[in-house]
């Protein structure tokens, strides 16, 4: 798996903020990553599509935290294990 994680953030610059949220606390809500990062919706949207697209984020879905809300699953994100090197020296 080859890809130019600085050359992705050149590209985009709020793939920056948005990877360093994601580093900082592993397996983030979405709600709580939107929190994390002073990012419009749509530039937010556009850095993950382009993140996962990559799979230098991957999007997992997890349990929720209530019985009313079990049926429907919570993303979380995660910095691919095998990218994590590459995107700490990129930051």
């Amino acid at each position: 798996m080859s890809v130019d994680v600085k050359a992705l953030i050149d590209q985009a610059p709020a793939t920056r903020s948005v990877l360093k949220a994601i580093i900082e606390t592993p397996y983030i809500e979405h709600q709580a990553l939107d929190a994390a990062v002073d990012l419009s919706s749509e530039e937010l949207e556009a850095a993950m599509a382009a993140l996962t697209e990559n799979m230098v984020v991957l999007e997992l879905a997890s349990q929720a935290d209530s019985s009313v809300e079990s049926r429907v699953p919570k993303k979380v994100y995660l910095i691919n294990p095998e990218l994590e090197q590459a995107v700490r020296d990129a930051l």
